[in-house]
């Protein structure tokens, strides 16, 4: 059963929902900081908790541009092409909240990991492609790696950062040939990716699901140390 969510939180850089770890252990949980896609809020991904590790405190970051009656992360000129000023504002909002929830909510800064689906999994990459210090790894899902957008890449750091991507092969959003782009991109950085293609549209499935809960226990179990070869392709 999913935690109570606290209230919404706009203290931060962003405003956000906080589910606490249903099964802490001693000392900072690990967290999980959680990034919709465009048109959605908050609340969207937090209906997957009930399926992921209960030692997880879970942070649902809302984008910082209204659209309709959701939010979105930037402005689109294009499927791959984020507008550049709507995409770098964004992009600093979530550098610094990245920073401020280790603080607030006491998790422990080794063991952050970032989940992101469609426009949110562009913001998740390139939080790791800039940032890969702050992260144990990353939950890319129906999206695109946002290369060629100003984003710096920290390629040593990016080596050994444990990836999970998946894409939807039916994705009629964002096709999976983006998907298969990105899984290139990050092997040839040396970040250790496990990428799975689903028979999916855009959209998370039972299956996508229980491998990526399974994927984010594994990578709590194991040591601290980053794995140094891709786990798969």
């Amino acid at each position: 059963m999913m935690g109570t969510p606290t209230g919404a939180r706009p203290a931060l850089s962003l405003t956000h929902r906080v589910v606490p770890a249903r099964q802490p252990g001693g000392g900072r949980p690990p967290g999980l900081l959680l990034l919709h896609g465009r048109g959605a809020d908050e609340l969207d991904l937090l209906g997957l908790a009930g399926a992921l590790d209960p030692r997880l405190t879970l942070i649902s970051a809302r984008a910082p541009f209204p659209l309709g009656p959701g939010y979105h992360w930037y402005d689109l000129i294009d499927i791959g092409v984020p507008e550049p000023r709507s995409y770098a504002a964004a992009r600093a909002r979530l550098e610094a909240f990245a920073g401020e929830i280790v603080d607030a909510y006491r998790i422990d800064p080794a063991r952050l990991y970032v989940l992101g689906f469609s426009q949110g999994a562009v913001m998740a990459g390139g939080l790791a492609l800039a940032l890969p210090a702050r992260l144990a790894g990353a939950v890319l899902l129906s999206g695109y790696l946002p290369l060629g957008q100003g984003v710096p890449v920290d390629a040593a750091g990016l080596r050994g950062l444990p990836v999970f991507a998946g894409h939807g092969v039916d994705d009629q959003v964002i096709a999976v040939r983006y998907g298969r782009q990105a899984r290139d991109a990050l092997l040839r950085l040396g970040a250790a990716l496990t990428y799975r293609e689903y028979p999916l549209p855009h959209a998370i499935g039972a299956e996508e699901l229980a491998d990526i809960a399974a994927w984010l226990a594994a990578r709590l179990d194991e040591p601290a140390a980053r794995e140094s070869a891709p786990d798969d392709q």
